[in-house]
């Protein structure tokens, strides 16, 4: 049992390696993400996200994929901090370079979900996870995207958190055989707009 484990905590550090390997990698050649980025950082609360990219490669392990991932925490960043059920939310919106400027071209639902602290041999924060299919380059064309993950706690009396980038991909059929265009210089504007209800009101409470 001992090798056992030791095996598959090896095998989970290669996996944690490679996905460290692309973050805010541009372009990168696999998933491309931003991780445990601080969004608020309060008397009372840390928010932090993780944004990310992915695009269907033919024999590759990937997918049409942009992920939104919230976690509260205590102040200062410490450990991951309990929040009931509907008190925290994660949503991506997948934008596209149009040459001049980021476009939306895709955004999911809101995800809503309860946050905390997990023990055992790989312990850390988790929250409410989205990971919404934003359809691929047949979805807005070929070109270069990249997720806003936006990522917001409960205070028990307002919304707190912000936006986090993921850096981008260029996705295109796998026919395509032209040059890119030139790569984008700047990110989208953040716009950190926190989710339309609060949970005493998506619950029914008083």
């Amino acid at each position: 049992m001992t090798a056992l484990r030791l095996t598959l905590k090896a095998a989970w550090c290669s996996v944690v390696a490679l996905l460290m390997t692309v973050v805010w990698t541009q372009p990168a050649n696999a998933w491309t993400w931003a991780t445990r980025v601080t969004v608020y950082n309060g008397s009372g609360l840390c928010v932090q996200g993780d944004a990310g990219i992915d695009h269907l490669r033919p024999a590759t392990l990937s997918g049409n994929i942009a992920y939104a991932n919230t976690y509260a925490l205590t102040p200062g960043c410490g450990t991951g901090l309990s929040r009931p059920d509907g008190w925290a939310a994660a949503r991506a919106t997948v934008y596209r370079w149009n040459g001049s400027t980021w476009a939306v071209c895709r955004t999911s639902p809101w995800k809503y979900g309860a946050t905390g602290q997990s023990g055992g041999e790989f312990p850390g924060p988790w929250g409410p996870r989205q990971v919404y299919d934003w359809g691929g380059w047949q979805a807005c064309g070929q070109g270069y995207y990249g997720t806003i993950a936006s990522a917001f706690v409960w205070d028990g009396s307002a919304w707190r958190g912000g936006d986090v980038w993921s850096g981008y991909e260029f996705a295109s059929s796998a026919r395509f055989q032209g040059s890119r265009p030139p790569a984008p210089e700047i990110t989208p504007k953040r716009h950190a707009t926190p989710p339309p209800l609060h949970p005493l009101k998506r619950t029914g409470a008083r």
